[in-house]
């Protein structure tokens, strides 16, 4: 049996309120025979009497038509919220806004966001993850991320990507470090160095290449998977850095003043993207996607 529209369950329930098909009918704006067929859809789909039909009683619910209706206006009921609440979702800032990220100074720029969100009057709770580019692009399309800030890897199917900010290698130095008074260094200058190197999926291989590309044997004394792990090391003067992307302090944790110099010529860019799933997406994601922008391009 097919199964009944939301519309002939809606006519149904105006029947049986009613009291008359008639009646029915100018309540809804429509013929009698509109409502008579929903009616008819309905009992018959469920294969019960559900309702009597009498001209001196008019339409009356028989004592299975009793037990039915509730659950009708119940799933009427559910149906109306569903349908306001994804209008929420389309015109609204509220709501909750899953971000996963692999960026790392994210903690630089992904907090100035929120506060420019609550500034446009968003009410919403944010959760944000910290996890590889594997991880973040994965997350989108399953649906654990709304929108992800990561690297840039090529396309992925279903995801529409645009391009935040291209950022370039410098060097980062102890500030009593000789490299630290120049106004730009070669990647030639790293030779005999010791160096502390950020390890990372993808940023590892990047500096490892931009080495080897200079002809540079790297003496690798430490590695670190966080970047003020790697600041701090540099600050302690453990060695100096490959990195990208300057925090707005020159003090690492342990409060010592690294300073960062430019490379010149300059190496390949590394790019940061925001990706979000192709579509219509909420309103409070597209607020989201458009306050980043505007922060970068500020």
């Amino acid at each position: 049996m097919p199964e009944p529209t939301v519309k002939a369950l809606r006519y149904f329930l105006t029947a049986v309120d009613a009291g008359s098909i008639t009646a029915a009918a100018a309540q809804l704006h429509v013929v009698p025979s509109a409502v008579l067929a929903a009616v008819n859809q309905v009992e018959d789909s469920f294969g019960l009497t559900l309702t009597t039909r009498q001209r001196s009683k008019g339409l009356t619910p028989t004592t299975t038509g009793l037990l039915v209706l509730p659950r009708i206006r119940d799933l009427l009921d559910e149906y109306k919220a569903l349908l306001t609440e994804a209008d929420d979702m389309r015109t609204q800032l509220t709501g909750t806004l899953r971000i996963g990220y692999y960026a790392p100074v994210a903690p630089a720029f992904l907090p100035l966001v929120a506060r420019r969100l609550r500034d446009i009057g968003a009410l919403i709770e944010i959760e944000y993850t910290a996890c590889d580019n594997r991880a973040a692009r994965l997350g989108l399309t399953s649906g654990q991320f709304d929108v992800i800030v990561c690297l840039d890897e090529g396309p992925t199917a279903r995801v529409d990507y645009q391009t935040l900010i291209d950022v370039f290698a410098y060097v980062l130095v102890p500030e009593d470090d000789p490299l630290a008074t120049r106004r730009a260094v070669s990647i030639s200058d790293l030779e005999g160095r010791d160096l502390v190197l950020l390890d990372l999926p993808g940023v590892s291989e990047y500096y490892r290449r931009a080495l080897e590309a200079a002809g540079v044997d790297p003496n690798v004394v430490a590695t670190a998977t966080t970047l003020e792990m790697v600041r701090s090391l540099v600050g302690a003067g453990v060695g100096c850095s490959l990195l990208h992307m300057r925090p707005a302090t020159d003090l690492t944790y342990a409060g010592d003043r690294v300073v960062a110099v430019p490379i010149r010529p300059r190496i390949e860019s590394l790019r940061i993207v925001v990706g979000q799933l192709s579509g219509k997406p909420r309103r409070v994601v597209q607020a989201f996607v458009d306050e980043l922008h505007t922060h970068f391009s500020d």
